[in-house]
């Protein structure tokens, strides 16, 4: 008789009881030419961070922001890797709950008086944290269509934009990246012609795959949506 109590199956690279991913291998090369996505998303949910703590005195909505950012920026400085990177946008998403809940739920019983520049900054923060989830789900998307997975939902909102559009095409978006790389960078802040990472250990790094087999994945996947 075989064991009906037999533990599920775990899939492979991934961390037992979650979704998780474990890299192994050196980062992907499509990572590393979008890194700076990362950046500066980093970068908008810093100043939502400091709009909160500074304008509206929400210091515990402040403290949680600090995390989601110190979470974002070592899955960054990590080369992004993608187990920190989907951890980031699973805070991300799990934050954005909350502040939209936190927003709308006293706006709709009045306990609070809506002034335009407090609104602002409740809109915005929850903006950039949903727009550093759909950033990780990207990644995440690609990390499992390069290994002949299909995720659970074959869908990528802003996969075209993430990986059509570079912010160093547009003078604004890259002037807020440059100056916002001075907080924790001391070169290139994850461009096209950043320095590539030194040969130090990291067990959770992306396994190798071929970088034009990934690309025709990631054209067709993006068709559906």
């Amino acid at each position: 008789m075989g064991n009906s109590f037999a533990p599920p199956k775990v899939a492979e690279n991934e961390v037992q009881g979650t979704c998780i991913p474990v890299q192994v291998g050196p980062p992907s090369p499509y990572a590393l030419r979008i890194r700076h996505w990362a950046h500066l998303i980093l970068i908008l949910q810093l100043t939502a961070c400091i709009l909160r703590g500074v304008v509206l005195l929400d210091l515990l909505g402040c403290f949680w922001m600090v995390l989601v950012c110190g979470l974002g920026w070592f899955a960054w400085y990590h080369n992004m890797n993608i187990g920190y990177v989907t951890m980031w946008g699973m805070a991300c998403s799990l934050n954005a709950v909350f502040d939209v809940c936190g927003f709308l739920v006293p706006a709709v019983f009045g306990l609070f008086k809506l002034e335009l520049e407090a609104t602002i900054i409740r809109i915005f923060a929850p903006c950039a944290e949903i727009l550093g989830a759909l950033f990780a789900w990207h990644l995440y998307h690609d990390y499992k269509t390069s290994k002949g997975e299909r995720p659970a939902r074959d869908c990528d909102p802003l996969g075209a934009t993430f990986q059509g559009a570079d912010p160093e095409h547009y003078a604004a978006l890259k002037a807020l990246n440059q100056q916002g790389g001075g907080f924790w960078v001391s070169q290139d802040y994850g461009s096209s012609n950043a320095a590539q990472p030194g040969n130090s250990y990291n067990p959770f790094q992306t396994m190798p795959a071929s970088e034009q087999q990934r690309a025709q994945g990631r054209q067709q996947t993006l068709a559906c949506c």
